[in-house]
């Protein structure tokens, strides 16, 4: 099947890209709001290494719960302009594998900017915000601690557009590569 103009244009592949990648780092934001949320009180008083561990398995597990529907997606809808031997490959289990590794590579790159927000936050400089230890959506709102949760989306919201970019970049030219033009 010959890709339509519509499936050929960057513009709407980066339309489709977006809305699945919102998706998927929207299922991400809820699971990992509400077990940080959730897991608030055993996180204060860890060290920042093993905060930082503690953040990465809860990080983990949304990447987890997003993984599959996040996959589909993109396989079937997301590129779509797509050389016909790639597209066999990347809709077969060892295509879903390698959507997984460099999906986890991005989740590890992002575990390291995530990590180097905190610190910013709570140790080198005086903003003094303890994301870890201070995220409760039980008395964040009504306590108005709303800097903590601005902290926090921030950083979320670096980490996420950092791996966007990656994952479209490892997506587009090595898991669904268009066609070569004659």
């Amino acid at each position: 099947m010959t890709p339509s103009a519509h499936d050929k244009s960057i513009f709407w592949e980066l339309v489709r890209f977006v809305l699945i990648g919102l998706y998927a780092t929207l299922i991400d934001f809820a699971i990992e709001g509400w077990m940080t949320s959730l897991l608030s009180s055993s996180l204060q008083g860890l060290g920042h290494i093993a905060a930082f561990f503690a953040m990465f398995g809860i990080s983990a597990i949304g990447f987890l719960v997003s993984y599959p529907s996040n996959w589909s997606l993109t396989a079937i809808w997301g590129f779509r302009n797509v050389d016909e031997e790639a597209s066999k490959k990347s809709r077969s289990l060892k295509g879903a594998l390698w959507f997984l590794f460099y999906s986890a590579l991005a989740l590890l790159l992002g575990a390291l900017i995530q990590f180097l927000g905190y610190m910013i936050c709570l140790e080198w400089t005086s903003l003094n915000i303890n994301i870890l230890g201070g995220f409760d959506f039980q008395v964040m709102f009504v306590e108005k601690h709303y800097e903590i949760f601005a902290a926090w989306a921030i950083v979320m919201i670096i980490r996420t557009l950092f791996t966007l970019t990656f994952n479209y970049i490892t997506r587009k030219f090595i898991l669904f590569k268009a066609p070569k033009e004659n």
